[in-house]
Parts: structure tokens; C-alpha cells; sequence
């Protein structure tokens, strides 16, 4: 049994090769509400560098994390993909997997997290601002909108 990367209250983050999206429907379905609800086309793909993490509440996998060190700015970190089975949305899992990995990353000197939610995600985007980040005013890459922690600069 592995350990937890990070842990807050009852969500823990288990370091997790690869998934295989075929296996796990509710996954792939929760990452193409990511991009916007009802998405049903190809996925976008993660960086090969990117660290992925199976979101378990209570031992059981409800959903997947996507973190990317020293992006986009050597020091910060990104949090490229936060998706949450639709069958276990609803308990904040989302917010307390955020809040483990921020102080996560902080205990291990990364001085800035940024999140990144595509333009098309109205319910993500409300979310980043309802666990209280702001968005940056000069994005740092792409055509998303990107968030840091409020007062974090």
C-alpha cells in the first residue's frame, strides 16, 4: 500500500501511475466536464511531467489530480486537471483535495500554486473563486484562465 502525498480531513492523494481512461469511465466523464459539461470530444493530454493523483475519500477513488512543478515559472507549481466523479460530487472533495495540495507543495518550498480552468468551464471557473483564488491578470500560458491564491504575490 502506498502512502498519501497529502492529506486534509477526510481526502487523501495517492501518487497513481498513468490511468487508463476505458477502465474508469466516471474518471474520463469528470475530466470532459472539466473542459466543459457535456464535452464529448478528445481529451486533452497532459504534460509527460506531470504528477497525477487518485483524489480517495474515505479509501475509495472518487476522482483525479494533475500537478505540474515548476510550471508555469520555475518555483510555482500548476494544477493542470481537478476532477471529481459526478457520482461523489457534492462533499467538497475538490476543495479539500486543492487545500492538501497547497500546503503540500508549500511544505516542499514551491512559493506559488497556480490552477488552470479552461474558458469554457463556467462551473470551474465559479469554483476557483469560491475556494478563493483570483484570476491573474497576465495569464501565463494558453487560453485558459489561470488562479492563484488571493493575496498570494
Amino acid at each position: 500500500m502506498t502512502a498519501a502525498w497529502a492529506t486534509f480531513q477526510d481526502v487523501s492523494l495517492m501518487p497513481a501511475p498513468p490511468i487508463d481512461l476505458d477502465a474508469h469511465p466516471a474518471f474520463r466523464q469528470a475530466l470532459a466536464d472539466g473542459v466543459e459539461r457535456g464535452f464529448e470530444g478528445e481529451l486533452p493530454s497532459l504534460p509527460d511531467s506531470a504528477e497525477l493523483y487518485l483524489l480517495q475519500a474515505d479509501a475509495e477513488d472518487v476522482g483525479l489530480v494533475a500537478i505540474q512543478r515548476d510550471y508555469p515559472r520555475p518555483g510555482t507549481a500548476a494544477v493542470l486537471a481537478l476532477a471529481v466523479d459526478p457520482a461523489h460530487r457534492g462533499h467538497a472533495y475538490a476543495t479539500k483535495a486543492l487545500l492538501a495540495a497547497e500546503r503540500r507543495l508549500t511544505t516542499e518550498g514551491v512559493e506559488r500554486l497556480t490552477t488552470r480552468v479552461p474558458r469554457t468551464n463556467g462551473r470551474g471557473l465559479y469554483f476557483m473563486l469560491r475556494v478563493g483564488y483570483t484570476p491573474i491578470a497576465d495569464p501565463p500560458v494558453g487560453d485558459a484562465t489561470w488562479f492563484e491564491r488571493a493575496g498570494s504575490r
